[in-house]
């Protein structure tokens, strides 16, 4: 029998991927987790922020 995942359960796993992505960014840089949804949310702006969460997001799609 061959399963298949269905479409929702495909992009709820997608997006599984992005859980935890505004709180590994601010651990790795030792700020809040806010701080950095703030950022993305373009309410503040850090370079250094905004550089780590390109990164996190550009090693998520690689997956």
């Amino acid at each position: 029998m061959v399963t298949r995942h269905s479409g929702k359960s495909r992009e709820v796993a997608r997006y599984a991927r992005y859980r935890g992505l505004y709180a590994r960014v601010a651990r790795r840089l030792g700020v809040d987790r806010s701080y950095v949804s703030r950022v993305a949310r373009g309410e503040r702006r850090s370079k250094r922020v905004e550089e780590a969460l390109r990164a996190e997001l550009k090693r998520i799609r690689s997956l």
